[in-house]
């Protein structure tokens, strides 16, 4: 089921796929963020606005699901498992391994890798919203942290 999709390039030689179930919950997102979020937390804004900065902080989100299994791919290929590919799909994303982890420790260092990565870019994200909400010209920057941090 996964392999169907559309291929979108590689990052570190590994193929990145979206596959079309992605789509949906693009739209779904990124239409929450849009006509309930952004409204809220900022009245001031208009419907183009928010509906631009839903489109960015989806597009960040997913980017950032894919960071996460990137590291889970890269930890598992410097362990010498081959990775296929990486396919972002409607529950997130998932690395296809040529084999699976031979040792516990490999193992554990796969799965630690990718919460590691999401929790850097919280990190960064939340570093972010509390350096730019004081500025009022990067107001728009700032909401984008402010949802994507932890």
């Amino acid at each position: 089921m996964l392999a169907e999709g559309i291929n979108i390039g590689k990052a570190f030689g590994i193929p990145l796929r979206i596959h079309y179930s992605w789509f949906i919950v693009f739209v779904l997102v990124t239409w929450s963020l849009a006509i309930g979020y952004f409204p809220q937390a900022y009245l001031h804004w208009n419907l183009a606005t928010s509906i631009l900065a839903g489109v960015i902080t989806s597009l960040l989100f997913f980017a950032s699901v894919l960071v996460h299994e990137l590291m889970h791919s890269l930890i598992a290929r410097s362990a010498g498992i081959p990775i296929v590919s990486i396919t972002l799909f409607i529950f997130g994303g998932v690395s296809q391994m040529g084999e699976e982890p031979r040792q516990p420790q490999v193992e554990f260092r796969m799965a630690f890798a990718g919460p590691l990565a999401s929790l850097v870019l919280g990190g960064i994200f939340l570093a972010g919203w509390i350096w730019l909400r004081s500025i009022p010209q990067f107001e728009f920057a700032a909401a984008i942290c402010r949802w994507l941090g932890p």
